[in-house]
Formats: structure tokens, C-alpha cells, sequence
């Protein structure tokens, strides 16, 4: 019989309390307790979901076998590296860590204990992206947007490591090849940090990648776009939608019936439901997951080097506007 994992969360936030729900509802698993600085956060989640309620991660030491970091990405690296120190198995939710090298220190630290390191790049698991992966074969241009109306968290950071960062890891997934090249543009206009960002990304074997993100839009649009030598793909990750347009000759033979479409709904699953499956499966069989800490390692990379296109252009580029009282 499988034993069951006991598991712990770190961060009641946004996103803390669905992971609290998730290890509580999982069958493999049982929610031990969950961790917050802010008592009251703590005390709700565990009356809520269960498990008892701490204000520090390094009381789960002993008492848990595995622990997801959904705190604030300043803390990222602080927590999961003590976590993996005792031998804890870690899920840090995106990014990884605030540098490079911080994750690359987790990475090896987790390596040299021996302990699973799996990112939240929860796009991954959406069943409208592995239907298109499955039809996926050799992108020349990827396309991704992700447009979001305007809510009041995660704005301490830019655009990019808070939204684009999804679909950098998407885009690296599907083109499979080493990133050459970066150039980004962006507009910072309500916050602090970038709001709207393009960027472009080159790769060696020659295909190339649009990734646009937005947190300022009146509606929202999570979409990725594949163009193959004969086909183009448009997968709709909101929608759970993914369409295939195929051109059957070149252009100047292309004659009725020489192209053909067909799009499709994709059933939709529950894809936090599904990453938290991926982590306990690796916990208890220590198979490496879906979404390693090299994954996340790699998108931060990119992140970092849009942010640094995006700083050296701001004075010329961007414009930060002040807020207007009403």
C-alpha cells in the first residue's frame, strides 16, 4: 500500500488557500498543518481545510514529508531552503526564486539531499495545453497572450515574473531549443512595475516567439498561437478551445479545398487539482516531475533578461503615470 504524504503549506495567500484545499480533498495525502505570519490567515485556512494552524515553517520540521511555498517570492528562497535542508520535498510556487542563482542553489541543494523540487507553472497541467502539445511538432513561431483586467495583488512585481512568465515556460516547452535572442517593449501605467509588455524571443534552430502580457485590459485573453511549415494552431487556454488550420500546397497552387480547419472543445480539469497529483506521485514514488526546478531556472531566465531589456529602454520606452484621486 502507498503510504500517504504528509503535507504542509506555507502561505495562506491568494493562492495558499487553494493548495490547502487541494492536499485536503487528495486522497494520497493528509494536510498536517499550514503556516502564515498573519495568525488570523492561519487560524481561517485551518478551520477550513484543517491541519494546525503555525506561524513559522521551521515548526513543520519533523512532523511533515512535504510542503508547498506559496509566500510572497521574497521568501521563496529563505523557506524552501531550510525546507530542503531537513529533507523536505518542496513545491514553490512561480517563480521559482527572486534570482538565477538563488534557484540554482535550490536546485543543487535539493539534488544533493535528494528531495523533489517541483515549480508552479500551473499552465502546464490546463488540458487545453496537452492536447496542443500533443499535436505539436515543429513550431517556427509561437505566439502567447495573456491579458488580465485590473486587480490589486501581485503588483509588486512586474507584469512579467507576475503573468508572462507562464507562457515563457510554455513557449520554451514547445520550441525546445536554447534562447538566442531577447527584445522586449513595455508600458508602466498604474503601478510601479510594468503593466503591458511584448516581448520577442529568438531561438537557435530559427523559430521565434511573440509573448505578450497585460494586467490593465477591460477583459481577459490567455491564448497561444503555434505556426508550423503547414499548420497553424491556436490554443485558447481560458476557453478551453484549440484550432487547427492545415494548407495543403504552396500558395500560388493552392486551389479549393486546399485548405482545411477544425477546432474543438477541450474537456477542462481542474489544473491545480492536477499539479498537486504530479507533486504527491513524485513524493511517493521520488520520479522527477513534471515541472522541475530546471523548468522554473529557466523561465526566471528569461524573466530576468526582459526585465533588464525593459530597465535599460524605460527612460525612452515608459512613462509611469501618477494616480489621479477621485
Amino acid at each position: 500500500m502507498t503510504k500517504r504524504v504528509r503535507t504542509a503549506v506555507v502561505g495562506l495567500g491568494y493562492f495558499g488557500s487553494f493548495h490547502a484545499r487541494h492536499y485536503a480533498l487528495n486522497s494520497d495525502a493528509d494536510l498536517v498543518a499550514v503556516v502564515d505570519a498573519d495568525g488570523e490567515r492561519a487560524r481561517a485556512a485551518a478551520a477550513e481545510h484543517g491541519g494546525e494552524a503555525l506561524s513559522d515553517h521551521r515548526a513543520l520540521f519533523g512532523r511533515v514529508d512535504a510542503v508547498s511555498i506559496a509566500a510572497p517570492t521574497s521568501l521563496h528562497f529563505d523557506i524552501a531552503r531550510d525546507c530542503i535542508e531537513v529533507g523536505l520535498d518542496v513545491f514553490i510556487e512561480k517563480p521559482i526564486a527572486e534570482t538565477v542563482e538563488q534557484a540554482d542553489a535550490l536546485i543543487a541543494a535539493a539534488k544533493a539531499r535528494g528531495v523533489v523540487l517541483q515549480v508552479g507553472h500551473i499552465e502546464r497541467f490546463s488540458a487545453a495545453y496537452q492536447a496542443l502539445k500533443g499535436k505539436t511538432f515543429e513550431p517556427r513561431i509561437v505566439e502567447a497572450r495573456r491579458l488580465v483586467p485590473f486587480r490589486p495583488r501581485a503588483n509588486d512585481v512586474s507584469v512579467v515574473a507576475d503573468l508572462m512568465i507562464h507562457d515563457i515556460d510554455l513557449v520554451l516547452d514547445l520550441v525546445g531549443s536554447e534562447p538566442v535572442s531577447v527584445e522586449a517593449d513595455g508600458l508602466t501605467l498604474v503601478n510601479r512595475t510594468a503593466d503591458h509588455v511584448t516581448a520577442r524571443i529568438g531561438f537557435a534552430n530559427g523559430a521565434a516567439a511573440i509573448v505578450t502580457a497585460g494586467r490593465v485590459g477591460t477583459s481577459g485573453e490567455r491564448t497561444v498561437r503555434v505556426v508550423e511549415e503547414t499548420r497553424a494552431l491556436l490554443c485558447d487556454l481560458q476557453n478551453s478551445r484549440l484550432s487547427v488550420v492545415r494548407v495543403n500546397g504552396l500558395a500560388e497552387e493552392l486551389g479549393e479545398g486546399a485548405v482545411d480547419s477544425d477546432e474543438s472543445d477541450v474537456e477542462r480539469q481542474d489544473n491545480l487539482a492536477a499539479e498537486i497529483r504530479d507533486f504527491i506521485g513524485c513524493c511517493q514514488t521520488r520520479r522527477s516531475p513534471i515541472v522541475t526546478g530546471e523548468t522554473g531556472r529557466d523561465a526566471l531566465a528569461i524573466v530576468q533578461k526582459i526585465e533588464a531589456v525593459l530597465e535599460k529602454s524605460a527612460p525612452a520606452a515608459a512613462k509611469e503615470y501618477s494616480r489621479v484621486a477621485s
